[in-house]
């Protein structure tokens, strides 16, 4: 076989597979949405997906209209008839507060992860959430913007307990817009 024909026939292969991977994670996102959409939570709206293991994924989402509206996540599992919605929370999103938060327990949902800590950004000049443990420890939250400038934040840990933490809403200048619990 010329060189050349090697070339294209390799070529050829790869593009298969980009184009069989690209479909794969379009299914993907489809089928984490219906999932998170058979909750039958009235006006649900997806807000970010996040992979976390093969087959495993911890979907955000918002739900029902003012005064009673929602945030949470699902937590979702692929097997050989698609995503399923395996377990989660949400709670009122918070009135009074310009950084929302809630956290969860991923042990035995996940053989990597063991806590979450997430919630909606409230206040449009918050511009990073640092998370600090009761070890003192610190860590950055990320940041997702979606649906045209809302905005929402998580930290995923692997074995560092966020339960109890302290979240900071900061600035860009660093200035304490928010803190959870004010103490």
């Amino acid at each position: 076989m010329s060189n050349k024909l090697k070339i294209i026939l390799f070529f050829s292969i790869a593009t298969i597979f980009i184009v069989i991977m690209s479909i794969g994670l379009k299914d993907d996102i489809r089928g984490i949405e219906k999932a998170v959409l058979s909750l039958n939570q009235p006006m649900t709206n997806l807000a970010h997906i996040e992979v976390l293991e093969n087959k495993k994924a911890i979907a955000f989402y918002e739900w029902g209209t003012a005064p009673g509206e929602y945030f949470g996540m699902a937590i979702l599992k692929k097997n050989l008839f698609g995503w399923h919605f395996n377990g989660g929370s949400t709670s009122q999103t918070p009135k009074d507060y310009k950084l929302g938060w809630s956290f969860s327990n991923l042990k035995g949902e996940f053989s990597d992860y063991t806590d979450i800590i997430y919630g909606k950004i409230f206040d449009s000049d918050i511009e990073s959430v640092l998370v600090t443990t009761n070890k003192g420890k610190q860590y950055s939250a990320k940041i997702i913007e979606y649906n045209n400038g809302a905005r929402l934040w998580f930290l995923i840990t692997d074995g560092v307990e966020l339960l109890g933490a302290t979240v900071m809403g900061l600035s860009k200048n660093g200035e304490i817009i928010e803190k959870i619990p004010s103490r």
